[in-house]
């Protein structure tokens, strides 16, 4: 086992560290402090965890290496070769663990690994939401000063904050916007992409891409489903699909099938459910069409060429206004849904009893559908090229 971090200078030949370096820009990690807990990062790949990760060893290693632990999951097989690991680093007091979603029953290790009750700082990293969620669950009270984290591609936002930390031009809002559609928010991509935003970021989508099918694949799923569900939700994005519908626009042929997909993509953090809600009670309407929307606009651009499409402007820039929207929203808000009534038509994004909000690529709102007109909420809000990201519901 290498214990790289006892080497001096070690942090001038890591990949990770010598990747943020060479970054035109550095996104903030939040600070893990030296108290007893146990840290769940949760995120895609290729965002950045393994990247936190070493500057958390980089930071405590300072003062004393042989505190510190840091080890990569991805090639451990299951939970009592991770039990056996911890057992014989009982006197580390900074353990980090990359990727341990890949160990199978991971969290049976931590749980017995925490209730030992010693005073260390645990932080574990994955790539798999639901089997991280799931793990977390499994260990009610057991995290002291500890907690989870999100890590996930930048926003608007926090795009134009990376881009003026690196110095690039100052973009109009609408270029500014149709950059951030053309290349999302994953750190290589913006760096890829360069100043002007005018690159296709190749090489970030390739790796995007590779990471989604090896997840599928891991999960014995087959490649050639992945890549026609990503196209068909490409081409719907913004309007409502049934999975029944989606099945029979690829060779699934099966629902079922679709279903599974569909949950391997959420699991990834590639993909968000956007289901209908009652306006009248709130309760969501499980078995209506749903909304499926990329958590990021590289994933729709992956999803475009594996189909061979190269949309225009005109068709691709409402589409990512919702994408990115919807996006925005379930960040920031719970029970996001949307509303629709085969009378009056759809309201793009709701939160009952809150808002309604209407997504319209234009410089001015227009062909508003008669629900968002009729229906009755605190704060109705219509998203323009002007506005997006910019106006927000009070809750």
């Amino acid at each position: 086992m290498d214990i790289f971090w006892k080497k001096g200078d070690w942090e001038s030949a890591d990949l990770h560290l010598q990747r943020l370096v060479q970054m035109p820009f550095k996104r903030v990690f939040p600070f893990i402090p030296e108290k007893k807990g146990l840290y769940i990062i949760r995120g895609p790949r290729q965002i950045g965890k393994s990247s936190w990760l070493k500057t958390i060893l980089s930071h405590y290693s300072r003062d004393d290496a042989n505190k510190c632990f840091y080890h990569a999951c991805d090639n451990m097989r299951d939970h009592v070769d991770l039990k056996q690991l911890l057992d014989s680093i009982q006197d580390k007091k900074i353990i980090l663990l990359d990727e341990v979603t890949f160990v199978e029953g991971w969290d049976r290790a931590v749980k017995h690994f925490v209730d030992q009750g010693r005073n260390h700082v645990l932080v574990v990293t994955g790539s798999d939401a639901n089997d991280l969620r799931r793990g977390a669950d499994r260990m009610p009270g057991r995290f002291d000063a500890g907690g989870e984290y999100n890590l996930l591609p930048m926003d608007f936002h926090e795009f134009l904050e990376m881009r003026a930390q690196a110095g690039w031009p100052v973009l109009e809002r609408k270029d500014a916007l149709l950059a951030f559609f053309r290349t999302g928010g994953f750190p290589a991509a913006v760096q890829e992409a360069g100043p002007e935003s005018d690159k296709t970021p190749h090489q970030a989508m390739d790796t995007c891409r590779r990471w989604l099918v090896g997840d599928i694949i891991k999960r014995g799923k087959q490649e050639q489903y992945l890549l026609e569900t990503l196209f068909q939700i490409a081409n719907v994005s913004g309007s409502q699909i049934s999975l029944q519908t989606l099945a029979s626009k690829t060779q699934m042929g099966s629902h079922h099938t679709a279903q599974e997909y569909i949950k391997i993509l959420e699991d990834c953090f590639a993909l968000r459910t956007f289901y209908a809600i009652d306006i009248d009670d709130g309760s969501l309407k499980f078995k209506k069409e749903k909304k499926f929307i990329f958590t990021d606009p590289m994933i729709y651009w992956i999803a475009m060429n594996q189909g061979g499409v190269k949309p225009e402007q005109e068709v691709w820039a409402p589409k990512l206004a919702e994408i990115c929207a919807g996006e925005f929203l379930a960040r920031r808000y719970d029970r996001v849904g949307y509303a629709a009534s085969s009378r009056s038509g759809e309201v793009d994004f709701y939160k009952h009893k809150k808002w309604a909000i209407e997504v319209k690529w234009a410089e001015a709102a227009h062909n508003l559908s008669p629900l968002f007109k009729q229906i009755r909420v605190p704060e109705k809000m219509v998203w323009t090229m002007r506005n997006i990201f910019e106006e927000l519901p009070a809750a």
